[in-house]
């Protein structure tokens, strides 16, 4: 290694974490400080005693005489020997680019030392940026304005592990008049929220180049506008979660991101109106529930929105929205290529042939959860005529009786059937997967193409 120049030693570390390329200061003078020009810095607390029993390289790394027994002084120590540690790497810095930076952070520090992390990562040019920050800290946190003028960001994560919001508890703050991400591409925003509609007219407005949007909103809060609008984004993904206690809620949504291709909607449906304009759609994955003992909600707009969809995916409490709310039926899926399926036996027996009907091109079907689903008295779910079915995939296949007779009833049903895939639980133990391998294998087809991989 030591014929190696520099740069291509830092370039090797650079496919390390922070803390482990830290290490090699060990081997000798010259790996001293190569670590801290590597063009990616994760800074994780949680990793402070790895980073402890690091050699000195300037007295950075030494722990402060003190009694282990003594949490909160050992507590105190850990998070100087980080703060410590933060600082020194940053200083050696110099003209160096650094491309990304993490910080994740769960003891409380100073603002004014987060902030000027923050900042020292901007002046070097950082093009991710992804901050983790915990529990009461990120409540008092005040994020730098610097963030959201940035002209190099191009992925930007916010994230909190207690919903709170990006400036102060329970209280939304407005964004710099001056917002402006020329270049961001990539935006996560996990337990964070903006007053009034700021997060559309003014942060997805100051991202003209946008493409990927992650939200997670995870506590409902009255009056806090729920509206996303964009042309530029193509993958959208939002989850919103409150407590199902929370009958009879009201949460006016809107949607405007007529060129979004992929989108992931989770959401507690609750009352208020809902407005979608999604007219590229491509694959959408929707994960629906009801709020307890609130089964109000209308589910007309979104199926209309994802009828020309080419892949699809249901989860189990989807399957049990739509049976209640779509009863007058559900359009045609001209375009779905690839359906993903779980439900309970209700739906099997209902809403899966339904789908199956309404989908004349479909090729690809993903089933999960067929465990659910009983065979008694010989109920299989109807499989319809002249489908063209060619890969049939199940998923967490648990190797129950009932299981095997469902895939014994989809092969004699699917005539164009060329693969099926059979993805065995995880616990499962070899003697057990390759007899059901073995059973598999013996079932009747109706395709003479066909192909069973258990994996």
């Amino acid at each position: 290694m030591d014929c190696l120049l520099d740069d291509l030693l830092v370039h090797i570390l650079s496919f390390l974490p922070t803390k482990q390329a830290a290490r090699t200061s060990v081997l000798s003078k010259r790996w001293r400080t190569l670590f801290a020009f590597c063009h990616n810095l994760h800074f994780d607390d949680n990793s402070i005693n790895s980073i402890l029993s690091l050699p000195d390289p300037g007295d950075i790394y030494k722990l402060y005489t003190y009694t282990f027994s003594r949490r909160k002084q050992k507590l105190h120590t850990l998070q100087k020997c980080f703060h410590d540690f933060v600082d020194h790497t940053l200083a050696l810095q110099g003209c160096n680019t650094i491309k990304k930076f993490s910080l994740d952070l769960s003891r409380t520090y100073d603002d004014s030392d987060i902030d000027r992390w923050i900042c020292c990562a901007l002046e070097h040019g950082v093009s991710e940026l992804h901050l983790r920050i915990e529990g009461v800290s990120w409540w008092k946190f005040s994020i730098s304005s610097k963030i959201f003028t940035s002209t190099t960001l191009v992925k930007l994560s916010l994230i909190s592990t207690f919903y709170t919001t990006v400036y102060e508890p329970h209280c939304p703050r407005l964004l710099p008049s001056d917002t402006s991400l020329p270049s961001l591409k990539v935006l996560l925003l996990y337990k964070t929220s903006f007053k009034d509609d700021q997060l559309s007219d003014v942060l997805l407005n100051a991202c003209p180049l946008l493409e990927d949007l992650t939200i997670g909103y995870y506590k409902y809060y009255p009056g806090l506008s729920y509206v996303i609008s964009s042309k530029s984004i193509k993958r959208l993904s939002v989850t919103y979660c409150c407590a199902r206690k929370h009958k009879g809620f009201s949460r006016n949504i809107s949607f405007d991101t007529p060129n979004v291709v992929d989108f992931y909607y989770s959401d507690f449906l609750g009352r208020g109106s809902r407005e979608f304009h999604l007219g590229s759609l491509a694959k959408a994955t929707l994960d629906l529930r009801f709020i307890k003992d609130d089964e109000q909600a209308d589910m007309r707009d979104i199926i209309c929105e994802i009828r020309n969809v080419k892949t699809l995916h249901l989860t189990s409490s989807t399957v049990e929205v739509i049976l209640l709310c779509c009863k007058n039926g559900l359009p045609v899926f001209n375009n779905l290529v690839e359906l993903g399926f779980s439900s309970k036996e209700e739906g099997w027996k209902v809403y899966l042939p339904l789908l199956l009907e309404g989908s004349p091109n479909l090729q690809t079907l993903v089933l999960s959860g067929l465990n659910w689903f009983s065979c008694k008295r010989h109920r299989f779910t109807r499989i319809p005529p002249n489908n063209q079915i060619k890969m049939l995939v199940i998923k967490k296949y648990q190797g129950y009786a009932s299981e095997l007779k469902h895939i014994s009833h989809f092969l004699r049903k699917m005539e164009c059937l060329e693969v099926v895939k059979v993805y065995v639980a995880a616990r499962m133990d070899d003697l057990k997967k390759m007899q059901l391998t073995e059973d598999l294998l013996k079932l009747p087809a109706s395709s003479s193409k066909l192909k069973i991989q258990v994996i």
